[in-house]
């Protein structure tokens, strides 16, 4: 499962707004619903991963992780 985590705790730490990530940062301006994702872990493009590293100036590792997914019982494998 892929966590942005990392992400949240960066952008809360350096003090970065919701509103820098959609207004401030030119080229990379993010959307609405792109913002919604990061923040539900739900997927986004690598255009987008690529973005946050420019906005940041910061490596993938930083702004997300790998984690196991919970097991599924009834689960076929």
């Amino acid at each position: 499962m892929v966590s942005f985590a990392p992400f949240r705790r960066m952008i809360q730490k350096r003090g970065i707004t919701t509103y820098y990530l959609r207004n401030k940062c030119g080229e990379y301006n993010l959307g609405n619903k792109t913002i919604e994702r990061l923040m539900a872990d739900q997927s986004v493009s690598t255009n987008t991963v690529d973005a946050l590293c420019q906005i940041l100036d910061c490596d993938v590792t930083d702004i997300m992780e790998i984690t196991q997914d919970p097991p599924q019982s009834g689960r076929k494998q």
